[in-house]
């Protein structure tokens, strides 16, 4: 009994987690190692850095291809994007805005007008 009282004990033995918390972590951690990150090539990244660029200058709708969803993409203009936070913002022509990660992004291409 004293040894838990020692040290760092005392917190350690105060410490309790929610059922459902403890679900979620699980969860989240077995998404997280069941999809593995395919490698996007050096060539690919920089083509989808220049399409997002001149999209969020210039207002030109930009094409996405994403990896979660196969044979689907987003499409719209970036009205924001913030390499160092892994995020950009995506503004369909339904005026919804969508955040999509960088790391989802597998392709990039300008959409002719």
């Amino acid at each position: 009994m004293t040894r838990k009282l020692e040290g760092n004990g005392l917190w350690e033995s105060s410490r309790m987690i929610l059922p459902q918390y403890r679900e979620r972590i699980v969860r989240a951690a077995a998404e997280r190692d069941a999809e593995p990150e395919a490698a996007v090539h050096e060539d690919r990244l920089e083509e989808i850095a220049e399409a997002v660029k001149r999209s969020l200058a210039l207002g030109l709708t930009v094409r996405l291809e994403l990896r979660q969803e196969e044979g689907h993409g987003a499409e719209g203009i970036v009205v924001d994007a913030s390499p160092l936070q892994g995020m950009l913002r995506l503004r369909q022509e339904s005026g919804k805005v969508r955040r999509i990660a960088y790391r989802h992004i597998t392709g990039a291409s300008l959409k002719e007008c």
